[in-house]
């Protein structure tokens, strides 16, 4: 993990601001009103290990077993660097092969404390280039879990995509899975499914790298906000309004870890593909490419 300049915004120091006007860009209008204040990396992960070399130890972690995680995956994440490796070029591979079963990676940070400070923002994004051409089943995913239980503690799910349909979907996870709802579903965030997107077109995402990213904006403490972006566009949002002050608080309020990962079969694919997958149809070797993963934190500064 390195600190360096932002990726998505300028950082403005204290003396710049007293030295001279506000930039538009440190400025974020809430209620009619600019709110000075400052974007600042705390985390940029990047690959830049030899080819063939796993992860760095003192950054992530594997998550590692088979049936473990509850959504119907039939692969096996292990630790090799068969399934995760460093390229040589830059980019992180996870790559889902088929022996007798199938393997592939899940890491996740050793760090679980990236929030969105009272008052302030939470940005995550990674530069990531889907599976391409692998069939039903393949799963790719960018997410961040919360501590604790699930899914009351959280889920915020950045980016998956099922079966190589060159889409890609955002969710959020939240509440309880004692109430059920009228359609079926559980709790204010409609579990199992979440406050979904739904699968978005992507019709570029396996072929080249895009910029994923989620905000958490907590800057409007009546009505916080969660917004999901592509290459800079929105294309989904949730608000604390949606799902009520309780559930929102334990959920969003709080530090979570990052998680890349890519699975295969499960609940999610074969919802999409109306099938039990993977098929015959399905090849491995398919692997998710990612440049790297930034977190930044916008602080309101007070006192001026």
């Amino acid at each position: 993990m390195r600190l360096s300049t932002p990726r998505l915004a300028t950082i403005l120091t204290v003396g710049a601001i007293l030295a001279v006007a506000i930039p538009l860009a440190a400025a974020r209008s809430m209620g009619g009103l600019a709110t000075p204040g400052s974007w600042t990396t705390i985390a940029d992960y990047t690959f830049n290990g030899r080819a063939g070399t796993g992860i760095d130890p003192s950054q992530w972690s594997y998550n590692t077993g088979q049936g473990i995680f509850g959504t119907g995956e039939v692969q096996d994440m292990t630790n090799s660097v068969a399934n995760v490796h460093q390229s040589g070029q830059g980019t992180l591979a996870i790559t889902a092969l088929r022996g007798r079963t199938w393997t592939s990676g899940r890491i996740r940070t050793r760090d679980n404390t990236f929030a969105a400070p009272a008052g302030g923002e939470l940005s995550v994004s990674a530069s990531i280039r889907q599976p391409a051409g692998s069939g039903p089943g393949y799963w790719p995913a960018f997410w961040m879990l919360g501590p604790g239980q699930w899914p009351q503690d959280g889920e915020v799910d950045i980016m998956e995509d099922v079966d190589s349909i060159s889409k890609h979907s955002a969710a959020l996870h939240c509440g309880n899975l004692s109430t059920v709802n009228s359609d079926g579903t559980t709790g204010p965030c409609h579990e199992h499914t979440g406050l979904s997107s739904g699968l978005q077109p992507c019709p570029a995402c396996q072929t080249g790298y895009h910029l994923y990213s989620v905000t958490i904006d907590r800057r409007d403490s009546s009505d916080e906000q969660i917004r999901w972006s592509v290459d800079g566009q929105q294309f989904f949002s949730v608000s604390e309004s949606q799902v009520g002050t309780a559930a929102w608080t334990r959920a969003v309020d709080h530090g979570f870890s990052i998680i890349l990962d890519l699975a295969i079969g499960g609940n999610y694919p074969d919802s999409v593909c109306r099938c039990t997958a993977p098929t015959a149809a399905t090849v491995p070797g398919g692997t998710m490419s990612v440049k790297y993963v930034s977190v930044q934190q916008w602080r309101p500064l007070l006192g001026l």
